[in-house]
């Protein structure tokens, strides 16, 4: 019996700490890996049709929802690739990474699959080709995208990155804690870079100034976390998300996680990702604080809470 061939892929999830949308406009950011969420794709030869499936579904390639657009696109790019365009296929994806939170989901899938692909097709792959094919189903999935989600979901460590610029690796003095709450919300990607390109149609001086204090605040958390001033990054981050909030992209169930988790000690919470829902990220002295921390936002409404190191 002849065994069947199977190809795998993995990556994992990314939270930006700073930089959100000022990132578009070719201000800097500061990325994350987050490695306790985790995206893994088989892909496995069938004697007919060509499925996706998870825990929640399982569909035909040419009926998946409006949702994965951006990643059906992207299987029909590496089945043309590899010449492969009626290979029928199962590819099974498990992952504990939410979708819609903005933490990388979208990413983490397209980097698993081209893995996957190239890994049954037993083909070499470049960083430069992983990427392009990324960010080719980022961009149908959420418009303009700056090609962080790419960069982090491959990376092992923390990134300073400038659009189309520099992608490098951030040095890290002394690694505090961080608590990511779920305010159980699907963000609105699209809708939130929308938001902030009608601003700059409408009120380019205030928005551009919006952006660039933006950009500066993320130069300063660069040099809090070089010089271990673990409470200035915390104030660094509280000023970042007053700028969101009046840029039009926070939402109240941010804004009310944001609250608990001062209120119960943080050194400063900001929303990450896009916005209009997901989650926020809130700085912790050590352990104990970010414990404590995690509970209150649970109690506060959080639907889900992950704490993780710098």
């Amino acid at each position: 019996m002849r065994t069947q061939k199977v190809g795998q892929g993995e990556a994992h999830a990314k939270l930006i700490l700073m930089g959100e949308h000022s990132v578009v406009y070719g201000e800097p950011a500061i990325a994350l890996p987050v490695q306790i969420l985790r995206m893994t794709v088989t892909l496995t030869e069938q004697a007919f049709g060509q499925y996706i499936q998870d825990n929640e579904m399982r569909n035909r390639l040419a009926l998946m929802d409006d949702d994965f657009e951006g990643i059906r696109q992207l299987i029909l790019r590496l089945l043309e690739k590899f010449h492969a365009a009626n290979m029928p296929f199962s590819l099974e994806i498990d992952s504990n990474i939410p979708r819609g939170r903005g933490l990388g989901a979208s990413a983490a899938l397209a980097t698993a699959i081209v893995k996957a692909f190239y890994a049954f097709f037993d083909k070499p792959l470049r960083e430069a080709e992983l990427l392009s094919h990324v960010n080719f189903s980022e961009t149908i999935m959420h418009g303009r995208a700056s090609g962080i989600d790419a960069a982090t979901v491959n990376s092992e460590k923390p990134l300073w990155f400038i659009k189309d610029k520099v992608t490098e690796s951030l040095d890290i003095a002394q690694p505090g804690f961080l608590v990511i709450g779920d305010t159980g919300v699907r963000g609105l990607t699209t809708q939130a870079i929308s938001i902030v390109q009608q601003k700059r149609a409408t009120n380019l001086a205030e928005t551009q100034a919006q952006i660039e204090n933006l950009g500066q605040l993320t130069r300063d958390a660069r040099e809090q976390l070089a010089n271990s001033n673990l409470t200035e990054l915390g104030s660094t981050m509280t000023q970042a998300q007053q700028i969101l909030m009046e840029l039009g992209v926070s939402h109240p169930a941010l804004n009310n996680l944001i609250e608990v988790a001062l209120r119960s000690g943080a050194l400063g919470a900001k929303l990450t990702g896009s916005g209009l829902g997901g989650v926020i990220v809130a700085l912790a002295g050590d352990g104990a604080d970010a414990i404590r921390i995690s509970q209150a936002l649970s109690k506060g409404g959080a639907q889900n809470t992950w704490i993780f190191s710098l």
